[in-house]
């Protein structure tokens, strides 16, 4: 009798798909582990963020001569304004558990990790948003400081809410812009008639203007930032005028971003009304499909 040493093919092939089987099972629990976590700590990064905003302005009521987030005069006739607390934050310890390269607090919702703060509807409060993307929930705390015209009733609610993996992939596919590289739009109806915000670098609106100014291009485009000409003529350096919505056929002129709600992102030329979390474009002033 011989004797055979080995396995034979069929065997081998056995094993094979064995390990391909359990190899996959294994890149797929960790994939699921990697996502939990990533969703935990994004969540935590937004309640942290409420918790010290609570215990910077607090301070505030203590103490009047006390300076929050790290320069903001507790004497002031108003709250600080969203872009010092966003840069406040954006500047400490806490990063973006999805990609370490962009920012915290950020005004895209629907940017994974990103956590929203913005002017509340009551004026001297904040509103500050998380969409966890892995739940389909948007998760909304208010925070309160001495400058709140009035108590707010909810201050926290949690509603279902699905970004659009669409409106992700067409608003990436445009070409990048910045904010230095900003020019308006060209060619509009009514010489360019329409709403106009006020935004800084990232994007935030002003404090000084809480809602869309009706405008020109003649006026407002960015043609007059450098000579400082038309509605530049009275704007602080360091911000500018852009687009958000034509006027109407009829010439009415209306948009979404009343009490500074929406964001500029200068990227894609879009902009996001910060309580909904939907983007909208300019030209046509309507959220994008």
């Amino acid at each position: 009798m011989n004797n055979k040493n080995g396995f034979a093919l069929i065997e081998i092939l056995v094993v094979v798909a064995l390990i391909s089987i359990l190899s996959a099972v294994g890149v797929i629990t960790y994939n699921g582990y990697i996502s939990n976590a990533q969703d935990k700590k994004a969540q935590s990064n937004f309640n942290q963020i409420v918790k010290t905003m609570n215990n910077e302005l607090a301070n505030c009521r203590i103490n009047p001569s006390a300076r929050v987030f790290s320069n903001q005069n507790c004497s002031s006739n108003s709250e600080p304004n969203i872009t010092a607390v966003s840069n406040f934050f954006n500047s400490s310890t806490l990063t973006n558990p999805y990609d370490k390269n962009e920012k915290v607090v950020g005004s895209n919702l629907c940017n994974k990790g990103t956590v929203a703060i913005s002017s509340s509807n009551i004026s001297g409060s904040y509103q500050v948003q998380y969409v966890s993307q892995k739940k389909d929930i948007k998760y909304t705390k208010i925070v309160e400081s001495k400058w709140s015209l009035e108590r707010t009733e909810q201050m926290s609610k949690e509603e279902s809410y699905k970004c659009s993996t669409q409106t992700a992939a067409a608003t990436s596919s445009q070409p990048v812009g910045s904010f230095d590289t900003y020019k308006s739009p060209t060619g509009l109806p009514r010489n360019g008639l329409g709403a106009w915000i006020q935004v800084d670098r990232d994007g935030n609106m002003t404090a000084s203007y809480s809602g869309a100014s009706v405008c020109e291009s003649s006026y407002c485009g960015s043609q007059n930032a450098a000579n400082r000409t038309g509605k530049y003529a009275h704007l602080p350096q360091g911000y500018k005028v852009v687009f958000v919505a034509p006027a109407s056929p009829s010439g009415n002129v209306s948009s979404v971003c009343a009490n500074r709600a929406c964001s500029y992102n200068f990227a894609n030329g879009t902009y996001t009304h910060i309580p909904s979390g939907r983007i909208y474009d300019p030209l046509t002033g309507k959220p994008i499909p």
